[in-house]
């Protein structure tokens, strides 16, 4: 339970996707389609998922994994509109910013709320954040925090180390992964996800020492599994030489899916208070790249419960 909302009262009202495998299919046989595992079997979920727009959403590398429909795109803004939808969320590939964008405007003319689970930049686009506060809907973003990962855990770390006085020497944290987005991101936005984790991790904390954080590489037989690497070597009292090495194994989907479920039900209540563009609460919270950063984790758990409490 989250702000007094389960997790099964959160309603998929409808689906866009863009493969062969999975439009025009409900959304248990498209779930299914995937070829992960499925964790909890979900029932009830005769929504059908619809064609929607491909723009770059699907580059050479990941084609033959996602398998483009040729069929032409239904109108997003009347399925939402349709449906009563309240909030579009968006789960596509990193890289696909034109994409991203187009679903944006599609949630503004829907009169919906936009989750931006991606990487692109739309929270924190002055641009695009303006027609959401003018329109007096949320917008949440960018790029979806884990529940428990090499960002989180590079953060909490490499704080905990300044706070008592350890100089950081040098420090990276780099990981691999399967699946379509981990190929994605390789090939079309490793360097900006690199920039993104790297600034999550550094922002907040006054480091002069090589840092680095991403995705390395892409390693098919772990399909939705990720290895996350962290290498840290500081210096203590009289020089003496600390150094860590780290491996986190994850699961891509509930990893990301636990933050998401918190992240949709406060957009829920941001819709109920009547919160308009970037809720900052919500974005820090959730996401790795927010329009505004804090200092750490704890203080973001506890501006978001105040802002729920509705507590300034």
């Amino acid at each position: 339970t989250f702000a007094g909302y389960h997790i099964s009262d959160i309603k998929i009202t409808a689906a866009f996707d863009i493969s062969k495998k999975k439009v025009n299919k409900t959304l248990n046989e498209a779930i299914k389609a995937n070829d992960l595992e499925v964790i909890v079997d979900v029932k009830n979920q005769d929504v059908k998922v619809l064609m929607g727009k491909i723009l770059h959403g699907v580059i050479e590398e990941t084609a033959p994994l996602i398998d483009p429909s040729e069929e032409k795109s239904v109108d997003i803004v009347n399925v939402l509109k349709e449906t009563n939808s309240e909030i579009l969320l968006c789960l596509l590939p990193s890289g696909a910013d034109e994409a991203v964008r187009f679903y944006a405007e599609e949630a503004l003319k829907a009169g919906c709320a936009f989750i931006n689970a991606t990487p692109s930049i739309i929270a924190g686009d002055k641009e695009i954040a303006r027609k959401f506060q003018d329109a007096g809907l949320p917008l949440l973003g960018d790029d979806l925090q884990d529940q428990f990962g090499a960002t989180i855990v590079h953060k909490i770390i490499l704080q905990q180390m300044v706070d008592l006085g350890v100089e950081i020497q040098e420090s990276y944290a780099l990981d691999v992964g399967g699946g379509a987005e981990s190929l994605n991101t390789v090939h079309r936005t490793r360097h900006i996800k690199r920039d993104i984790k790297s600034k999550s991790v550094t922002s907040t904390l006054n480091i002069d020492a090589p840092i680095v954080a991403g995705t390395s590489d892409y390693v098919p037989h772990l399909g939705n599994g990720r290895n996350s690497m962290l290498w840290i070597v500081g210096r203590g009292f009289l020089g003496s030489e600390i150094k860590m090495d780290i491996k986190i194994q994850t699961k891509d989907g509930p990893n990301g899916g636990a933050i998401l479920a918190d992240v949709i039900r406060a957009t829920k209540i941001a819709l109920q208070r009547g919160s308009s563009g970037p809720v900052n609460e919500i974005c820090c919270y959730g996401f790795k790249s927010p329009p505004k950063q804090v200092e750490t984790p704890q203080i973001a758990a506890e501006n978001l419960a105040k802002y729920i409490m509705g507590v300034k």
